[in-house]
């Protein structure tokens, strides 16, 4: 009987050691790969391709049906270079229901586009109605919150029309905010209006870029903290928190500012010979203004959101846990 029990205590043992090394080797794979991901993202996070849609770029593409023939030119043209991702700074308010249909079905036919709806001070609800709000946490990336506050509110909400929104990859609202210098310094997260938090733009744009790893970057509403989870096994998984910091309340980035490959939009659609890796991130951006930034220095509307995505990126891809 003792012999016996020896017998079972010491193959317990055995199998207890040989699962303890599958798991070892399980976990050191993981993190092997989790690496991996990393420094893929590390080496990618720079490749931001900036088309510049100025005044002699709205003379070259015409008037508003010409201007929209030619953007889903440069459109397709962008996708035979195999991008990741496609954000369109624009918000398609003006619309005529006897084209938007085709317009939305051509523009993203193939690879869908992100572009963006309007957050204002008008004290006016455009186009937010019943069908619009259903697609609030699906492609309009927001949620409702039965609090108020915390993140700054609009009291104007101007959107697409549904035709628009139904073809899209993702509605966002992009907005920038001014430091005591009026200097944009910092990435938030959110957007509000009333009782909704909208996702702002650089943040649908990285998370599209991260389903290709499975990966996406999201509040953590019970610690207030920017997080990066993992999708496993049908599941989000948090791996770690984003370098951040807190300013009048709010959960924060400090934007590192980049430079990126930029054409004006005649030069891209002029020439045959834009030659990129696939998988660039593309930013179309329509508006021709600039911001007041760090060291007295001023800079491109587009250059600002692209710096925005490339932090983005770079917390994402370090190794650190904060």
């Amino acid at each position: 009987m003792l012999q016996f029990r020896i017998f079972v205590s010491k193959n317990i043992m055995k199998y207890s050691y040989i699962l303890l090394l599958l798991f070892i080797f399980c976990k050191k794979n993981s993190n092997l790969e989790d690496n991996q991901v990393f420094e893929e993202i590390s080496v990618r996070k720079q490749n931001i391709f900036i088309i510049d849609i100025g005044d002699d770029d709205y003379s070259y593409m015409g008037g508003r049906l010409r201007f929209r023939e030619n953007l889903i030119k440069m459109v397709d043209r962008i996708k035979k270079l195999k991008p990741s991702v496609i954000y369109i700074n624009n918000s398609f308010l003006i619309f005529d229901k006897r084209d938007e249909k085709l317009f939305s079905e051509k523009l993203n036919r193939g690879l869908a586009t992100i572009s963006t709806f309007d957050l204002n001070g008008s004290e006016k609800e455009e186009n937010f109605t019943d069908e619009v709000k259903g697609q609030i946490g699906k492609i309009i990336k927001g949620k409702f919150n039965d609090y108020d506050g915390e993140y700054y509110g609009f009291n104007g909400i101007s959107f697409p029309p549904i035709e628009i929104i139904n073809k899209s990859k993702a509605i966002c609202s992009s907005k920038y905010y001014l430091n005591e210098k009026n200097q944009v310094e910092f990435i938030y997260p959110y957007n509000r209006y009333e009782n909704y938090l909208f996702e702002n733009c650089p943040f649908t744009v990285v998370n599209e870029f991260l389903n290709l790893y499975q990966l996406k970057v999201a509040l953590d509403e019970n610690e207030g903290r920017i997080a990066l989870y993992m999708r496993k096994n049908g599941r989000m998984k948090k791996i770690k928190y984003l370098k951040n910091e807190t300013k009048n309340e709010h959960n924060v980035m400090t934007i590192k500012f980049s430079k990126f490959r930029k054409l004006s939009g005649k030069e891209f659609l002029e020439n045959d010979g834009i030659r990129v890796d696939p998988g660039y991130i593309f930013i179309v951006n329509p508006l021709d203004i600039s911001f007041k930034v760090s060291g007295d220095k001023s800079a491109p509307n587009s250059e600002v959101f692209a710096s925005m995505v490339y932090t983005l990126l770079d917390l994402v891809s370090q190794k650190e846990f904060w």
